[in-house]
């Protein structure tokens, strides 16, 4: 018996200009749940055309998609979806939009467009050729789908190649395609065939030769060593995401295996196998004399494997892969990170929780190294973050069909100001949806007018408490909002309270455990952008006060501007001052460094800098606070010395003698 939908698929394929032929192997889906068995082929003919529309249920969506897969007609029944996603919400309100989106037959067409158009007809024709009950069942399925379309993006957007992985894997494991029962509980075989295809889909290399490891062969590995027990336990409880950054891993499996039987005895636990990376002695040169920075020369130009890299030793590179390779061995997600002249590396101290290890700048100024890939952007502080996204998976998905919908609503009758709105719901659905953020202020930006001061005021409140540990988070989305939230035409006066107040927000979050480095470049970010528009012509020179840095040649500040620039850093940095210790205390003391440093390096800045410093030592000797006044004593006693100013200097020196 022939199924109307094939008939609308040859319509489509008419329409496109090209000949749809399907003689036989049409998948016998039937009616199914949210979770999907594997397709079986059967044999079917073709009824005349018509033109009716795709219905939006899950019966047809599923049946559809998976008979389209199998007869190589995925680019006409990707145009048929459009069609009807179309017809359901173009020209609708947000809220008709947003409730839409949270249907399950809604959340699984949005989940069905987005792959389908991210893969280019062509490479569909290829992929349903090759791997057409794996495509079949992927689309068909509507939790795997979920779980394959937010489980990050994919470097590139080279979503046929994960695609392709995914087939190939399918075809190697029947395991994963299996039916299971919870689809809030996809098996590890799904999961790890997800994660593999992801991040395999641009090709992983092997820091010993540059060769490319086989996904299939790193899939099988892993299942092989869970199976035996050499893995940690928690490795079974990662989602598809977390084991991105597992069999991601630059070394060989030859390498991990031999990381498992040498690692230290008092590291093969899960807290400690990090530290690993210490196993590494660090060496600048070899027993030959030969510099680490020859590369290769170094090893004497053997492969750099996990055993020759320990024989060896070598310096921050070598130690965070080593690190980074030492965790990934035993199934907990690791990953160098770059630091300004070093590197070093990230890791699941804790199920679920992050760590810096061989740190020497902190998380602020992390950020992802070369050959990894993150969804959100390249700051390390991302990978937390999308930790805390991921961690309910159920919030997670209706927050991400939301941005689906509105990013089909893109190019549509939709104007800017209502794909906000379903932005909007999309960060309601799970707060710290970063990229739906993202996408929601760039919509409001968009709408210009339409959206008015207060509404961003509002937005930027929420952010603050969506984003309450991740103080960078927030800064980043003000620094979106902040044009639209400061006058047309802002003064010096308006410029640093709203600085101030922002500081004030970051500190709070300060006081909720952010971490030091964080608060500190939030606020500095936020103080560095008033200070170049308060700085106007000589914008580097402003900056440099804020920056602690020396001015540029031929830049002066006057000296009006420059009091106002003085102002401006210390009014914001004085808002971090709400705790005697911890996270906000130690930013506090980041930004009063700089700060010092910079007033004293430029004659405009200095006298007011060093008055404005001189009331702030006295209250905080009245408060009893003597340890902190003699902190910025010094810190004006090491500016004298830098600037080589023996006057300056001599009157430091006698000041801070005066506090004890």
């Amino acid at each position: 018996m022939v199924t109307n939908v094939l008939s609308h698929f040859r319509v489509a394929a008419v329409r496109r200009g090209f000949l749809f032929l399907a003689m036989g192997g049409i998948a016998a889906v039937g009616a199914r749940s949210e979770v999907a068995s594997a397709v079986v082929p059967s044999a079917t003919t073709l009824a005349a055309p018509t033109s009716a529309p795709l219905k939006l249920t899950l019966t047809e969506l599923a049946k559809a998609s998976a008979d389209a897969a199998q007869t190589n007609a995925l680019a006409a029944y990707a145009d048929l979806l459009a069609a009807a996603l179309k017809d359901e919400l173009d020209g609708k309100a947000p809220k008709v939009v947003a409730k839409f989106a949270a249907t399950d037959a809604g959340s699984f067409a949005l989940a069905q467009w987005r792959l389908l158009s991210r893969v280019k007809p062509e490479e569909w024709a290829t992929l349903t050729a090759q791997h057409a009950n794996a495509v079949a069942w992927l689309l068909s399925n509507r939790s795997a789908l979920e779980l394959f379309g937010t489980s990050g993006d994919v470097e590139g957007n080279r979503w046929g190649d994960a695609v392709r992985i995914f087939g190939e894997i399918a075809a190697v494991d029947p395991d994963v395609l299996a039916k299971y029962d919870d689809a809030k509980a996809p098996p590890l075989p799904l999961r790890l065939a997800v994660a593999t295809a992801l991040v395999h889909a641009t090709p992983v290399t092997w820091m010993a030769d540059g060769s490319v490891i086989d996904p299939v062969k790193r899939y099988q590995s892993y299942r092989t060593w869970d199976k035996e027990g050499v893995l940690f336990a928690s490795f079974r409880e990662l989602s598809a995401w977390e084991m991105r950054y597992v069999v991601g891993s630059w070394s060989s499996d030859e390498d991990l295996v031999w990381a498992r039987a040498n690692i230290k005895p008092e590291l093969k636990v899960r807290e400690k196998v990090g530290d690993g990376a210490h196993m590494l002695a660090y060496n600048l040169f070899n027993k030959n004399g030969v510099s680490v920075q020859e590369g290769g020369k170094f090893y004497d130009n053997k492969p750099m494997t996990l055993a020759i890299m320990l024989e060896y030793g070598g310096v921050c590179g070598a130690i965070s892969r080593f690190g980074t390779s030492m965790s990934q061995a035993f199934g907990v997600p690791a990953m160098p990170v770059g630091q300004p002249g070093h590197c070093a590396f990230i890791w699941q101290i804790r199920p679920h929780e992050w760590a810096i290890n061989n740190d020497i700048s902190g998380w602020a100024e992390s950020g992802c190294h070369g050959g990894i890939h993150m969804t959100w952007g390249h700051p390390a502080w991302l990978m937390p973050l999308m930790q805390s996204a991921q961690d309910d998976r159920a919030a997670f998905a209706r927050s991400e069909s939301l941005r689906f919908a509105a990013e089909f609503l893109i190019g549509n009758k939709a104007d800017a100001s209502d794909r906000a709105a379903v932005y909007a719901e999309a960060c309601d659905a799970r707060s710290t949806n970063y990229g739906a953020w993202v996408a929601r202020l760039e919509a409001m930006r968009a709408a210009g007018r339409e959206v008015k001061a207060a509404q961003w005021r509002d937005a930027m409140k929420r952010a603050a408490s969506a984003f309450v540990r991740q103080p960078l988070a927030y800064a980043t989305l003000m620094s979106i909002a902040e044009p639209f939230i400061l006058p047309a035409k802002p003064t010096e006066k308006a410029r640093t309270e709203y600085a101030r107040d922002v500081a004030a927000t970051v500190a709070a979050m300060a006081k909720s455990g952010a971490d030091a480095t964080l608060v500190d470049v939030a606020v500095r970010d936020v103080v560095v952008r008033q200070a170049e528009a308060i700085g106007d012509d000589t914008r580097r020179s402003a900056r440099a006060i804020v920056l602690g840095e020396d001015p540029p040649g031929g830049e002066k500040l006057n000296a009006p501007r420059a009091a106002d620039v003085v102002d401006l850093a210390l009014g914001a940095a004085n808002a971090l001052d709400v705790a005697p210790d911890g996270s906000a205390h130690a930013a506090w003391q980041r930004q009063l460094g700089r700060i010092v440093s910079g007033f004293v390096r430029q004659p405009a800045s200095r006298e007011y800098g060093l008055k404005r410093v001189e009331v702030m030592i006295a209250a905080l000797m009245k408060a009893k606070r003597e340890g902190d006044a003699r902190w910025i004593a010094d810190r004006v006693v090491e500016a004298a010395k830098a600037v080589q100013d023996a006057d300056l200097e001599r009157q430091a020196i006698q000041f801070r003698a005066s506090l004890g």
